[in-house]
């Protein structure tokens, strides 16, 4: 019975050590603060002329002096392009990671990875010249280095064994002002990543933000360039800092939830197959004729 004990409480432990892991995040100080439309799905963002555009339930509104408004037309889609001063990485329709320079027509981009019919999603800092970000129709993240050669960056795991693998919603990077050389990656599961060393490395830099982010946006106009997030729960904006940290916050680690849905997986098969041994041993195997003693 002690050994029933240990078995079963082996499993129930992991299941607890996974729910307090899989905990959100909290942070001493939110890094995004909420800009309107509190417990709202905004859908679509976008900086159009300078003006922060918005898809809220369906509404599109634009920004004012006083808020926000309604808009005549909601927020274009991402475009499948971006430019770097003289260069221009786009994605065509078959997926492909093409490249044009000084106004030529646009080539395949050595080495280049096909992202998939549908692949809409790439950025690229201008802080640093030849870095592209870019993310495939499976929701694997690529990228490009300074020198031209192309490697996965990211690949995400599942969140928890029901919610599956969160698909990645969104890229943001300043292209046109030399502000930040960071490129952030908004998902429907972990909030946003953010990368400031080309992709080698992704940190969560969500705190104060909801897990479910749809759409990412770059706003380089006026004297504090934000990032604004598209949330299930509200218009969401960050406004870049003098020493851009992101502040101290407790289960903010992507590896702690990835250890928790393996751990939880886990306690799930190990229980099962107690269950298992426990029914076969209550209901013994039918046997044919027995032997002679």
């Amino acid at each position: 019975m002690r050994g029933a004990a240990a078995a079963i409480a082996l499993p129930l432990g992991a299941l607890a050590l996974a729910s307090m892991a899989a905990m959100p995040a909290e942070a001493d100080a939110p890094w995004w603060q909420l800009a309107g439309f509190a417990g709202q799905t905004v859908s679509r963002v976008a900086v159009v002329q300078g003006r922060v555009t918005a898809l809220v339930a369906g509404r599109p509104v634009v920004q004012t002096e006083d808020g926000f408004a309604a808009a005549a037309a909601p927020p274009p889609l991402p475009a499948a392009q971006v430019t770097v001063r003289a260069r221009t990485w786009s994605i065509s329709a078959a997926g492909e990671v093409l490249v044009s320079s000084d106004g030529h027509s646009p080539s395949r981009d050595p080495g280049s990875p096909d992202l998939g019919a549908g692949a809409h999603l790439i950025a690229a800092p201008l802080a640093t010249p030849g870095v592209v970000i870019a993310v495939s129709t499976s929701g694997t993240v690529w990228r490009r280095s300074s020198d031209g050669g192309w490697s996965v960056s990211l690949a995400l795991l599942p969140a928890t064994l029901v919610t599956g693998t969160p698909g990645v919603t969104g890229l943001a990077a300043f292209s046109t002002i030399e502000v930040s050389a960071v490129v952030y990656l908004g998902t429907d599961g972990y909030g946003t990543l953010l990368t400031s060393d080309g992709g080698d490395d992704w940190v969560r830099a969500d705190p104060g933000l909801p897990d479910g982010v749809l759409g990412l946006a770059a706003d380089p106009v006026g004297a504090d360039p934000a990032i604004w997030a598209a949330t299930t729960e509200g218009l969401y904006v960050h406004r870049l800092q003098a020493i851009p940290s992101i502040p101290n916050y407790s289960g903010g680690s992507l590896t702690g939830k990835w250890l928790a849905t393996i751990a939880l997986g886990l306690g799930v098969i190990l229980l099962a197959g107690i269950a298992l041994v426990a029914w076969s041993r209550r209901w013994p195997v039918a046997r044919g004729d027995k032997s002679p003693t």
